[in-house]
């Protein structure tokens, strides 16, 4: 991402929020922010309302997502937020800290830094271009008293100091490359990191390498770059400074335990609890071997094994005990495809079985123990993310921060959740979205959006796809879950045989085909929809779902493809790393007509021709070219766009406001709502 593009890093400013400190005042810029008020008037949802949500955290609600950073004393937590503006095609971002207490409020302290979009390693490369946000690095001195920050930087990055007693923040040091990870010593006295500032010679030596011609091998990454990628293996350093001072210091043997800290925790176990006090120990284990286990609830009190032998005990996903140490809650995904979360108490070794506190289709992740209550992230299907406080005794749950609170205004679909189960026996769900006004006398023309649909409904996996923005231009839209990986329902030894499984006569792709066309077939039977009108999008997975789509079924009439397509030039377009990961997982190694013929648009002559959009990044759309002239030449009405300087998910706010609009004209033109 270029400098220009993030030479306005500010502060998201809301009134609400409570005084500034003075690092936070004397910002460089500031997003202009609208009243914190709601309107007197409700309004309805726009594509800038989407856009320039106020967002903290990763852009998944999963059991691993780290939305915010507790204090040791569980009193007040910090997140970064960020907020995009088509306008400057930059972000705005905002460090904020909030008490647990309810009556508290907010407070920004500071910048942000830039944000900038993460890079992934795999395939045997680094510096793959992800597109989605970094993520904030933030941690909490052992007092509670300091809170240490990564700034993140076009090219570096920057650890800052934040003092609560003196309400103000400085810079420590600034480094030429990626700061990893950061940590405090036991004792407050000094901070750790890590970083790898071997990758300034590695690329200094590809540099060099480029004068006499590159070796074309398992490092290069065509789809993005004619330059070949650095390895993963350029060895992390740790390194430690003073934190009063800023000065480096020596890194003692025993600083490693701050970065890398080690636990009892067993090495089967998924998620983990000990007590305060280290004796009781609590984790989910798989029941059985292979690949994917189901587990269950393993515990150890004072040198005593336990096991839970109820059902609320599987598929758990995190854990806590008690200040005592007698109570251990429990979050648990369950309901078809594991769409409802769930939490429990329990106390281990009495007669009675865990007891059900709440039972949610929403979502909550993240969660921290803060005395009596947890202090998680929630996002509902019509309600972007907060922070709420969930009562462990009375299960209730109650909002601490909502950084949209003018989003309570805006008019929203009506959200059904459905479930349903496909040819292949194997069930899922989806969340239908229509029109506010819609009263059911008229069939409406419906758009299926991939492919996860928990928590908020924005655009889809991709966020390019303006649910409800859709819904108020008279769409029916349908927020797929794609169905549980058809290899992970069957027996196997490893993963990899599991993904074989999926991939043995395009089995995964049939399953999910089976699941939108039962769906799609349900409610044009019942009226809803339009079986004439019906469009497909998607991006990544849900862009190899829509075209396996478009090649053996005629139940869609457009598609939109962020991503596109799966043929058997991938494999060559994509580099040599990429080539031998997929032929391991059973993609062929050779010409394989037979396998493509029905995997592929390129092999389906058959396939009825449709309008088709395809908004491509710069770094992937070599491979819709060979896929574009032959659909072209045998008269598809094709069309393609390709956006400069991104990533496999889109990460300019100018791009992505663009991509909604066009995306609605485009489907409003086809199918006419």
């Amino acid at each position: 991402m270029s400098k220009s593009l993030f030479s306005l890093p500010g502060v998201c400013l809301l009134a609400s929020l409570g005084p500034l400190s003075p690092t936070a005042a004397n910002a460089q810029a500031r997003c202009a922010m609208p009243s914190t008020m709601p309107p007197e008037q409700s309004q309805v949802v726009t594509t800038e309302n989407l856009l320039s949500l106020r967002d903290f955290g990763g852009t998944s609600v999963g059991i691993t997502s780290t939305p915010f950073e507790m204090a040791p004393d569980d009193t007040i937590l910090a997140l970064q937020i960020r907020q995009a503006d088509a306008k400057t095609d930059s972000y705005c971002s905002a460090i904020v800290l909030l008490p647990t207490n309810a009556s508290a409020k907010a407070t920004v302290i500071d910048d942000g830094g830039e944000i900038v979009p993460a890079v992934s390693s795999r395939y045997g490369m680094s510096e793959l271009p992800l597109g989605i946000p970094k993520p904030a690095i933030m941690r909490w001195s052992p007092n509670g008293e300091k809170l240490a920050y990564i700034k993140n930087l076009t090219s570096g990055a920057e650890l800052w100091l934040y003092d609560r007693q003196h309400q103000i923040s400085h810079r420590l040091f600034r480094s030429l490359v990626d700061i990893n990870a950061i940590a405090w010593t036991g004792d407050g006295s000094a901070l750790v990191y890590a970083s790898k500032p071997g990758i300034i010679d590695a690329r200094a030596a590809t540099d060099t390498e480029g004068q006499s011609g590159y070796h074309y091998d398992g490092r290069f990454w065509p789809l993005s770059s004619d330059r070949p990628f650095l390895s993963p293996d350029v060895p992390t350093i740790e390194a430690a400074i003073d934190p009063d001072t800023g000065q480096s210091r020596p890194f003692l043997p025993s600083y490693r335990q701050a970065l890398y800290p080690s636990t009892t925790r067993p090495k089967a176990a998924l998620a983990f609890t000990g007590s305060a006090d280290g004796k009781n120990l609590a984790w989910s284990a798989p029941m059985t071997a292979g690949y994917p286990a189901k587990t269950t609830l393993q515990l150890r009190m004072k040198g005593r094994e336990l096991e839970c032998a109820s059902e609320s005990c599987t598929n758990v996903a995190a854990l806590w005990w008690s200040e005592d140490g007698g109570t251990l809650f429990l979050e648990r995904r369950s309901g078809i495809a594991d769409n409802r979360t769930q939490f429990y108490a329990w106390r281990p070794g009495g007669r009675m079985p865990p007891r059900l506190i709440l039972d949610t289709a929403n979502s909550l992740f993240g969660c921290k123990m803060a005395k009596q209550k947890l202090i998680c992230a929630q996002e509902t299907s019509t309600a972007p993310r907060k922070i709420v406080s969930l009562s462990l005794r009375k299960g209730e749950i109650g909002n601490l921060f909502d950084p949209n609170p003018e989003f309570a205004k805006l008019v929203m679909g009506k959200v059904k959740r459905l479930e349903w189960t496909n040819a292949f026996g194997i069930p899922t769900f989806g969340d239908l979205v229509l029109p506010a006004n819609a009263d059911g006398k008229r069939k409406l023309p419906l758009v299926v959006i991939q492919y996860d649909s928990r928590g908020f409904l924005r655009g889809g996996t991709g966020d390019e796809y303006p649910i409800q923005v859709l819904a108020s231009h008279g769409f029916a839209v349908l927020s797929f879950n794609r169905p549980p990986w058809y290899g992970s329902l069957k027996p196997a030894k490893d993963e990899i045989e599991s993904i074989k499984a999926s991939i043995t006569d395009w089995a995964d792709r049939r399953s999910n085909l089976s699941s939108l066309e039962t769906i799609i077939k349900q409610l044009a039977a019942d009226g809803t929809i339009d079986p004439a009108r019906v469009a497909i999008t998607g991006q990544s997975d849900g862009s190899s779902t829509a075209t396996f789509a478009l090649s053996n079924s005629r139940i869609f009439s457009a598609a939109i493809l962020s991503t596109c397509c799966e043929a058997e030039t991938m494999l060559a377009l994509s580099g040599e790393g990429f080539a031998d990961f997929y032929k391991s997982i059973g993609y062929p190694a050779s010409d394989a007509p037979d396998f493509w013929r029905e995997g592929s648009l390129l092999g389906a002559k058959q396939a009825r021709p449709v309008p088709l959009l395809i908004e491509a990044s710069s770094s992937e759309y070599r491979l819709s070219l060979v896929t574009y002239r032959d659909l072209k030449a045998r008269g598809w009405p094709i069309d393609m766009y390709v956006f400069p300087d991104e990533g496999h998910v889109k990460f300019h706010p100018a791009h992505r406001l663009a991509i909604y609009r066009r995306n609605i004209e485009w489907l409003t033109d086809k199918l006419k709502p």
